[in-house]
């Protein structure tokens, strides 16, 4: 189940034209999950060792 604003359902039963967020997160032609997957622990780690490099 997930919910929508009374606005988007508004907009969608009348046929509107809306902007989803999805629409502004992933660009045309690609697919929101194309970029391989990186842990947190793992985007943290390269975090820190590039922040070690430019000091």
């Amino acid at each position: 189940m997930f919910f929508v604003s009374e606005e988007f359902l508004r907009k969608y039963e009348q046929g509107e034209d809306f902007v989803q967020t999805i629409d502004e997160a992933v660009k045309p032609g690609e697919g929101l999950f194309d970029q391989p997957y990186q842990s947190k622990l793992d985007r943290n780690t390269q975090q820190r060792a590039q922040e070690g490099e430019e000091q």
